[in-house]
């Protein structure tokens, strides 16, 4: 949930995700050496944030500027600087400063405006913090429409200075301000669809992000902000290197969208936008409203544990009630011995949202393939991916198609395992998508002698909460502080402050919303809230971050227990807050998240070793009856050699969504169900879709920043791979080599391009082997 990203964001996740959420925006950072003219003081710095899954891509395309979209630069069109000097340039410069001043208004309006409701609804605030958590509905739309207008002051200002004025001060400052100061109130707008127990809290929250994201496109496709843009561009004033980098992105994404196209061309580009991000939203939001409840008998969930049956409510008959969500879905697809039972709740996942978002998600294919090839290319995936690490979907096919061949043999032999085991325990019946998760738990078990249920006892979340804290602590050289009285949108998320362990300086704060609730997303991912970045008057903006799950609740007689791979998914996602964190981007647009795609994966993909590894196990383990016993060695032992275990079916699974992805964004139109009918034998070794099934209506990847971009997960764990065996392989615990990852790959950001920070950290160029070997291979 690259989210986003995605964590991003970006929409996401993810996934979010699934991992990630990846998410953005712009600060300001001096350049160098200064230039002359209306200096950049006349902006009130407020605050920034990016949006979480469904929100996150759209913050970096509108407010604060342009994100996505071909480049080139028309010079004939639009105005001359001669047209702007009519009545003299002590005319133009009064009217530019006017301008200004209206827009520093703005922003200190609306930083009134929203103190003023915290003030009413809330006192306590974290230091630094300017993302609001607890706006009421009215509220929210009351700050998007501030945050809409100020952006709209700010541009104009940009828009009216003449070409043969412009200066980083009165174009580019204002710009990457504008871009930092309204992250955090975006934010505090869109991010409560996510995480608010109160529907009309969350239906504001969607409201006040159709209307930013609706603004952002037209604000992204405004010709007269570009040209002057690039009439500073062209001048190749000597800047520090992460300002030369903005202003290049600047013009980069300005043209990605258009701005060197017709006026007809500009405007079907900007309906088009317009429609798949209001579409997006509504997809997002069909699946955080997805409420479905199915009912079985006590029999029908043979195999499930007392405890959890216990939990589950009856209805008037008698039968249990089980949801979709994590908690109840994994449990039921993991140890119900009855295959009709798991068919059904396998049928009925991947049917969630059918009836809406699958009419939504083909229309949203057809139109970003329409706007790309307006852009110039062939279809959205040779657009999405040209900025990314693969650069070309000729070069992701291959990868997907190279990684597939060389999996395939293994998936064969161990999918016929599997199928040995069906037909023991369930006679002839077809092996099925609905018996991986039992029987590769059960073949697990049997191999490796490890009873997961026992393993689940070794990790009540307050114990794996406490030692993934202390392990990412000692790693990074950080502190984490809970904060006594937080200021939270629910009460069980806990927030903590971060320093650095040796100077003591402030780092960021995260916050951690852990459990399912109704109206809640859905899946793991972790939202930028605020992005680190330089401010004007020097100071550093801190960074702020959440991390939302769904891990079972404590009940009256356990605490919340955490499957192994549950615990993955902490440190995962967690990892993915540290990026955040530890970023020291001068920039907010390049701050943690921001990197490619194709990257962001990898430093949370690499940590996810460390719920391997013995040290690192017993450090995040602790029997909920006795915490002092962790986790036994042998149970560690066994949980380090199921790592490769049904590597081969898994990765399969991966490339199935990857090719998917790929498949519907190659085409004018896409027949989901069609395609996946076609894609899912031929990738699984002969398993078909599950009949009357569509997964891609749950898809969430697909409407929150990562189309296009999913096969971003293999080619994110071919680094992780190799970070993980060049630096921290049988010494998982070193501060020396966690220091470096810190500063060599959280650090930078996105202020140095992917390729780039790997090479750096590597020492040398990666290749695909640790990744091959990873797989068994």
């Amino acid at each position: 949930m690259k989210l986003a990203s995605v964590v991003a964001p970006r929409r996401m996740l993810q996934a979010f995700h699934v991992h990630g959420n990846k998410l953005i925006c712009a600060a300001s950072a001096s350049p160098s050496p200064p230039s002359p003219a209306v200096s950049s003081s006349s902006f009130v710095c407020i605050s920034s944030g990016t949006r979480p899954s469904s929100v996150a891509l759209v913050v970096t395309s509108g407010v604060a500027g342009p994100s996505g979209g071909r480049r080139s630069y028309r010079s004939g069109s639009g105005r001359s600087s001669s047209s702007l000097l009519l009545g003299g340039a002590a005319m133009v410069r009064r009217k530019e400063v006017a301008v200004v001043s209206v827009a520093a208004a703005g922003l200190a309006v609306t930083a009134r405006v929203v103190m003023g409701m915290l003030r009413r609804s809330h006192s306590d605030v974290s230091d630094g913090i300017k993302v609001r958590l607890k706006l009421s509905a009215a509220d929210i739309l009351r700050v998007a429409d501030n945050i809409i207008a100020t952006s709209t002051s700010v541009h104009d200002a940009v828009a009216a200075v003449p070409f043969d004025q412009v200066t980083y001060e009165n174009v580019i400052a204002p710009l990457a301000n504008l871009e930092a100061e309204e992250f955090a109130l975006v934010q505090s707008c869109v991010f409560p669809a996510l995480v608010s127990t109160s529907k009309e809290v969350r239906d504001a929250s969607s409201e006040a992000e159709k209307r930013i994201d609706a603004y952002n496109v037209k604000c992204s496709m405004r010709e007269d902000v570009y040209l002057v843009v690039k009439a500073f561009a062209e001048k190749k004033v000597p800047l520090s290197p992460q300002a030369q980098r903005f202003v290049d992105r600047l013009v980069r994404d300005y043209e990605r969208l258009g701005l060197n196209l017709s006026a007809d061309i500009r405007r079907k580009v900007e309906f088009l936008k317009t429609t798949i991000g209001e579409l997006c939203i509504e997809f997002q939001q069909n699946m955080n409203e997805e409420n479905q409840r199915l009912y079985f008998t006590e029999s029908e969930l043979a195999g499930l544990p007392a405890d959890f049956i216990k939990e589950l409510t009856r209805d008037s008959d008698g039968k249990l009630e089980i949801n979709l969500k994590y908690p109840h879905y994994f449990p039921i697809m993991e140890r119900c011995k009855v295959g009709s039972t798991r068919k059904a709740v396998a049928i009925a996942y991947d049917q969630r949202c059918m009836d809406e978002n699958v009419t939504i998600l083909e229309k949203v294919v057809a139109m970003r393939n329409a706007m790309a090839q307006l852009l110039g290319y062939r279809n959205h995936a040779e657009y999405a991916i040209a900025t990314r690490m693969a650069k070309s979907p000729a070069k992701v096919k291959s990868f997907l198609e190279n990684i597939s061949n060389k999996i395939s043999p293994l998936a064969k032999k161990e999918l016929a395992k599997l199928e040995a085991m069906k037909r023991e325990e369930e006679g002839d019946e077809p092996f099925g998508f609905q018996d991986f998760r039992y029987y590769i738990r059960k073949a697990e078990e049997l191999e490796f002698k490890v009873d997961y249920e026992t393993v689940k006892q070794y990790f009540p979340l307050n114990v794996v909460t406490a030692g993934l804290l202390q392990i990412y602590q000692d790693l990074l050289g950080l502190k984490f502080k809970e904060v006594a009285k937080p200021t939270v949108w629910h009460p069980e998320v806990h927030q903590y402050a971060v320093t650095d362990a040796e100077t003591g300086e402030r780092m960021g704060y995260f916050y951690l919303d852990l459990h399912p609730r109704d109206g809640k997303y859905t899946h793991a991912c972790v939202c930028s809230l605020q992005p680190g970045c330089v401010q004007k008057d020097g100071t550093r903006q801190l960074p702020v971050a959440a991390m939302l799950a769904n891990f079972t609740k404590p009940t009256a007689e356990k605490p919340s227990l955490l499957g192994h791979a549950e615990v993955e998914t902490y440190f995962h996602e967690f990892g993915h807050v540290m990026h955040h964190i530890c970023s020291r981007a001068s920039f907010a647009k390049f701050s943690g998240l921001r990197v490619e795609e194709d990257f962001v994966e990898a430093p949370s993909q690499m940590l996810e070793n460390w719920c391997l590894e013995s040290a690192s196990l017993k450090m995040m383990s602790g029997h909920y009856k006795d915490v002092d016993q962790p986790l036994p060695q042998d149970i560690c032992e066994a949980l380090m050699k199921k790592k490769r275990a049904y590597a081969g079916l898994l990765t399969k699974r991966q490339l199935l969504f990857g090719l998917f992805d790929q498949s519907i964004h190659m085409r004018d139109k896409a027949d989901t169900a069609a395609i996946l009918r076609d894609l899912t034998p031929k990738v699984m070794e002969g398993i078909p879709m599950l009949e009357g099934t569509n997964f891609s209506a749950s898809f969430g990847h697909m409407a929150g920043g990562y189309d296009a971009a999913y096969y971003g997960y293999l080619w994110s764990e071919v680094f992780s791979a190799e970070m993980f065996e060049t630096k921290f392989k049988g010494n998982v615990l070193s501060k020396v080599a966690g220091r470096e990852y810190r500063d060599k790959v959280l650090a930078p950001g996105a202020t140095k391009d992917a390729a780039v920070i790997i090479r750096e950290f590597l020492g040398r160029e990666p290749t695909q082997e640790a990744f091959l070997r990873s797989k068994g291979l």
